[in-house]
């Protein structure tokens, strides 16, 4: 049996967190302004206090238009009409099964993903470790399955982000710890960062950073730019200025065990930004700091991973040699509209069309085996 009609890896996939999990486990202190969904008279709204509200609809409502293949709204949706293996890990387990995948690595929906907007610091916290309790939960129901990703609070003092790295490595289930591209309000060349490299690099799980999470809020974006340039700043540009903040301020170079995962967000750009951006270190290094001691693409090739799900560019380019198969995952991003699912069998083989079969497991299985132990 070829591997695109075997059982996949997938690398990216989310939740769409219960409407109530938040109002029934937050401290009291937080919960008269917990996350939650308000239902209003032209659809259900996630709301987050201090976060601009925006409605249910292509994290997981739309599905079922997906698999139908027409997509009508953006918004207008319920949040109860969701695919229920969004939140039920038995209903997950069946729709893995349906659609040729043996393990995900599992990321929150849209509600969870836009905690890093909140201004107050420790309800961000709070929203963080109530996620965190219940994905090692839904997670525990099948672990070898079941790969979740624990979300760190960025806000504030970098204690509460130390803290919750030290707690939330330890709950089963948790895989990889979170954190956002990049802030709004303190990039990742500040020393104040120091203490959270350190901590996630002693806490030994890979660090993701899934696109579309700058701690301005998403739906600002769609507001302040239009839906389609939007969701261009939000799934592509994030994840290369991310990349490239982290590379710039040094921090690979000075914590090489940290492992990155640029989630999501493609893979076709990187040998373009990896190029331009040697080229300048080759140019400018002498005066830039912080110094880097070797060319970006060193440390990229090192210690960065990147997930797609239809990006039959960036697989040709792996073919051709021009980007390092060994740093790409396939993921599904079930349940998004822009995901795979039920489908995913029939993507993979027209992305890979052409493509040697070992260069195909390494990427859709063997790479996301191997960066979490699952080989």
């Amino acid at each position: 049996m070829s591997t695109i009609e075997g059982e996949y890896i997938s690398a990216d996939g989310h939740f769409v967190e219960p409407a109530d999990l938040w109002v029934q486990r937050m401290d009291r202190r937080f919960r008269d302004r917990a996350p939650r969904v308000e239902s209003r008279d032209d659809a259900d709204w996630y709301v987050i206090d201090g976060v601009t509200a925006f409605p249910v609809g292509l994290e997981g409502a739309s599905m079922e238009d997906k698999i139908a293949g027409e997509i009508k709204m953006m918004g207008g949706r319920r949040h109860a009409s969701t695919r229920p293996g969004a939140w039920d890990p038995h209903a997950r387990i069946a729709d893995l099964k349906l659609d040729h995948i043996r393990a995900e690595v599992m990321y929150p929906g849209a509600l969870g993903l836009q905690f890093w907007a909140a201004p107050d610091p420790e309800y961000q916290a709070e929203c963080c470790r109530v996620y965190n309790d219940w994905v090692s939960e839904f997670c525990s129901t099948d672990p070898n399955r079941f790969l979740g990703a624990a979300l760190v609070p960025m806000r504030g003092p970098l204690e509460l982000a130390v803290r919750e790295v030290k707690r939330a490595a330890k709950l089963k289930g948790i895989r990889t710890l979170s954190i956002p591209t990049t802030m709004n309000d303190r990039h990742y060349s500040d020393p104040a960062y120091e203490p959270l490299w350190a901590a996630l690099e002693d806490a030994g799980l890979p660090v993701s950073i899934h696109i579309g999470t700058t701690g301005e809020p998403i739906y600002d974006l769609f507001l302040r730019l239009g839906v389609g340039t939007g969701v261009v700043e939000g799934k592509i540009l994030s994840g290369q200025r991310g990349m490239a903040e982290l590379i710039w301020a040094g921090v690979p170079q000075r914590y090489p065990k940290l492992r990155f995962i640029i989630a999501e967000g493609g893979i076709g750009w990187i040998p373009t930004l990896i190029g331009f951006m040697d080229h300048w270190w080759t140019d400018h290094r002498r005066w830039m700091e912080p110094r880097l001691a070797e060319k970006p693409s060193v440390y990229f090739n090192r210690q960065f991973w990147a997930t797609f799900e239809e990006d039959r560019a960036g697989v040709i380019l792996a073919r051709e040699g021009l980007l390092n198969p060994d740093r790409l995952m396939w993921g599904s991003d079930y349940p998004h509209t822009e995901g795979t699912f039920p489908y995913s069998r029939e993507a993979i083989a027209r992305d890979f069309a052409g493509v040697p079969e070992a260069l195909v497991r390494k990427l859709v299985v063997s790479n996301a085996a191997s960066l979490y132990g699952l080989e």
